[in-house]
């Protein structure tokens, strides 16, 4: 789709239609682990690993 020729308003209904239909990407969570600790990685697990915490949705 060609949206240099569209106004602002055109192009914002144009990505939140697009963005509606997509997932969360990939390593969204895991950046915002360590963006939100500022830059450092989580403290080691009582076997010397360090974990990164990922949500899981539950479903009944």
């Amino acid at each position: 789709m060609q949206l240099l020729d569209r106004d602002a308003a055109a192009f914002v209904a144009f990505r939140r239609a697009r963005d509606a239909q997509l997932s969360a990407p990939r390593l969204l969570y895991p950046a915002i682990q360590i963006n939100l600790a500022a830059g450092r990685l989580p403290n080691p697990e009582g076997n010397g690993q360090r974990y990164l915490k990922l949500p899981v949705r539950e479903t009944a």
